[in-house]
């Protein structure tokens, strides 16, 4: 629910030689406003991206801070940092990319979900070239590892709970003139995690990238189940049992000029949220996300 932001500051920098990006970014949540649907009222979340490459290599660092709120006036407000690492490497028709995904909260063990937790990124792409445009193809994989959480079955005790997550993906890049380009990105996510009682899950995702001039905006859906998952290529990690069923997005972004770059953006997710408490799923809600950012690039 956190950098919806990241996926085009990442491929920009991808392609530009000796180049550093900084990105800060805030956003607010809003939840169910029924008791019945979210436990949650609502959460601020800010954080900071940061790459550095050229042709042949790129290094990301993220930081993210989230305070959620709860209705209840007796649960504690969960804390949450978030610290992700990549690193990917260049070539002529394939790149590829290894990481890690550090969690850190203040989850209570009387109101455990998934808690802290480690989840190790692996991704290989390859390039197809027809002039100016581009065909992308490749896999990410995430290896989520929560060795002090709660399952869906049990209270007693923590556990170690595994989620192994496939995310292939299909991207085509088209330069329909000198101020005008399009970026259509089809992908799947496969998740099998054998700790819960339904183990296995699949979701999609659909977005459209468009440019014209220094203007552009980018319109997404997703659709299927989703649950402990990875998005945004490792930045965004759902350590919790909430099932995502769908959301759309949509964001709007200007370039002042080519080194510095502002955007806003809105996502609304229908999903059903996990009680820590009764290890159930509460009736279907909605939450509603707004982020901004601005990037500079030098």
């Amino acid at each position: 629910m956190k950098k919806l932001i990241l996926a085009t500051v990442v491929m920009a920098s991808a392609v530009i030689a000796d180049v550093t990006t900084i990105t800060p970014y805030a956003g607010v949540i809003g939840y169910d406003s029924s008791a019945s649907s979210s436990l949650k009222d609502d959460a601020k979340f800010a954080g900071l991206y940061t790459s550095v490459g050229d042709l042949n290599y790129l290094f990301e660092l993220a930081y993210s801070y989230t305070n959620i709120n709860y209705k209840s006036a007796t649960q504690e407000n969960l804390k949450q940092h978030d610290i992700t690492m990549k690193y990917g490497k260049y070539y002529e028709k394939y790149m590829f990319n290894i990481g890690v995904h550090y969690i850190n909260n203040n989850e209570k063990d009387t109101f455990k979900d998934l808690s802290d937790g480690y989840i190790a990124i692996v991704g290989l792409d390859g390039y197809t070239w027809f002039g100016y445009n581009k065909l992308t193809y490749g896999v990410d994989v995430y290896y989520s590892r929560y060795a002090s959480a709660h399952n869906d079955t049990s209270l007693a005790a923590t556990t170690t709970v595994d989620v192994l997550q496939f995310s292939p993906k299909l991207i085509h890049s088209k330069v329909i003139n000198t101020n005008t380009k399009n970026t259509i990105v089809l992908q799947a996510n496969f998740i099998k995690a054998n700790d819960y009682q339904d183990s296995t899950y699949t979701s999609y995702e659909i977005s459209d990238t468009f440019g014209y001039k220094s203007f552009f905006t980018t319109l997404k859906y997703n659709g299927g189940k989703m649950r402990s998952g990875v998005k945004d290529g490792g930045f965004t990690v759902y350590n919790t049992k909430d099932v995502l069923r769908s959301a759309y997005s949509a964001k709007l972004g200007y370039y002042f000029t080519s080194k510095i770059e502002a955007d806003v953006s809105y996502t609304h997710n229908n999903y059903e949220e996990y009680n820590a408490v009764t290890l159930g799923l509460l009736p279907e809600g909605s939450s509603a996300i707004t982020v901004v950012s601005m990037s500079y690039s030098f």
